[in-house]
């Protein structure tokens, strides 16, 4: 029994283990020359240690599944009220060769897991369609930027395929938009960051400070689990006069199976004899590092399944934070797709295959129109709640001042939209007021 123990804790395995092993010998350099950034090496070793993570611990898991299924959601598309524009985005969505449904959402996992997305756009010299792809954050050896601001990339160098024959191993070397040549180049590439340190070009994975702590609650775990597996191993000490000792030994040289039966005299006594290791105290630390991992995901306790002693009233406070966070995240995440859709469409204009757009316009500009999920469902309650004591309110100002003007109409319905959650701009204001002053217009009709 002894030798069986000392066995099971002598084994070397991990439940969870989180390690990268990265060659950090002389050689790697800066990745960006930017100081916030970290070396290549470290770089390399962090984008190993989130997708070890990911793949292994069930935490990890679960923090990159909640904020791919809140951002992206049961549906999330772009389109636009340029109308050759939005042909463009609907033939570049569904196209074969992109199918861009099917990939939000291994899109939105590599952004938060490694907070950073590196996309190419391989162009169609006949039909002026690009096609998407994706090179990992760990390929990356190198990103080139304008001398005169460091903000500006213009071309990233990514490291050979092993067996390739690259000449010199230098890798390939692809232009971003912003680079002079970019317009000729068959492809380029594009990059998005999230978690960037100011000064910084890159930017850092949502498990980036977990990663430590998910490695302790790993082996936390399974020495605790170690120590149940303890408890359930005894020893039986017997009890004989000295003249019957080896009688006995030699009786019991093999222990009796579970359920024997065993006749014994006044003489001999037998007593269970179990480890004391007290793994229920365990508890409280086990707490402390799962309170740590939730502070660093943003995400509460009960979004993991653990309600602990929350109820209705803490669990909705605790919501709010997170509801924050993730909304921001959308919003990136769709400048994200706006942009790829922007520069694939400025590439089939450069070569004659779509018609350009006005000077000046970008995708900031109302170029692009959202359709993204509710990140809460229990604000549209809210919200509508808020529109109907609005117009209540306003109604009841209208019959005290004994007027309807246009000018109060106007205002009005600017409210109402704008504690409806749908404020609108101006020219789609005057269009919803300009028909009720129109000639012939019945209020009743």
């Amino acid at each position: 029994m002894r030798n069986r123990l000392r066995a099971f804790f002598g084994r070397k395995a991990r439940l969870a283990s989180i390690a990268a092993t990265v060659e950090d010998s002389p050689g790697w350099g800066n990745l960006t020359n930017r100081p916030h950034d970290y070396d290549l090496a470290r770089v390399q070793e962090h984008y190993q240690n989130s997708l070890e993570a990911w793949r292994k611990n069930p935490l990890a898991w679960r923090i990159i599944a909640i904020t791919t299924d809140f951002v992206v959601g049961d549906s999330l598309s772009i389109s636009s009220p340029l109308r050759r524009l939005d042909d463009f985005i609907r033939a570049f969505w569904y196209h074969p060769q992109n199918r861009l449904d099917l990939r939000l959402e291994a899109m939105c996992d590599e952004l938060s897991r490694s907070g950073d997305l590196f996309v190419l756009l391989f162009r169609n010299p006949n039909d002026g369609m690009s096609y998407l792809r994706f090179v990992t954050k760990d390929r990356i050896l190198r990103i080139e930027t304008a001398e005169n601001d460091w903000e500006c990339e213009l071309a990233y160098l990514e490291a050979p395929e092993w067996g390739s024959g690259e000449s010199g191993g230098a890798g390939r070397r692809w232009l971003s938009p912003l680079h002079p040549e970019a317009a000729e180049a068959p492809a380029v590439m594009l990059h998005y960051a999230v978690n960037r340190p100011l000064g910084a070009l890159l930017g850092e994975s949502d498990l980036a400070t977990l990663v430590p702590w998910l490695q302790r609650y790993s082996r936390m775990l399974e020495d605790r689990v170690r120590l149940h597996w303890a408890l359930r191993a005894f020893l039986w000490m017997v009890t004989v006069p000295p003249y019957k000792l080896r009688e006995k030994q030699e009786q019991y040289r093999v222990a009796p199976e579970p359920g024997t039966i065993i006749v014994k005299d006044e003489n001999e006594s037998w007593q269970a004899v179990t480890s004391q290791v007290n793994a229920s105290d365990a508890r409280y630390d086990l707490q402390a590092v799962r309170g740590i991992i939730d502070a660093g995901s943003g995400y509460p306790p009960h979004w993991r399944g653990e309600a602990a002693d929350a109820n209705l009233a803490t669990a909705t406070a605790m919501q709010a934070p997170t509801e924050r966070h993730l909304l921001r995240r959308q919003r990136y995440f769709c400048f994200v797709l706006e942009d790829i859709l922007y520069q694939a469409y400025q590439r089939s204009a450069q070569i004659g295959r779509a018609r350009r757009l006005p000077n000046g316009t970008l995708p900031a500009s109302g170029l692009f129109s959202r359709n993204v999920p509710d990140v809460s469902r229990s604000d549209n309650e809210a919200l509508a709640r808020s529109a109907r004591d609005l117009a209540q309110g306003l109604a009841s100002l209208q019959a005290l001042l004994g007027t309807g003007g246009p000018a109060f109409q106007r205002q009005a319905l600017r409210l109402f939209m704008k504690f409806a959650g749908e404020p609108l701009a101006e020219g789609e204001l005057e269009e919803m007021i300009h028909p009720i002053h129109a000639p012939g217009h019945s209020p009743s009709a």
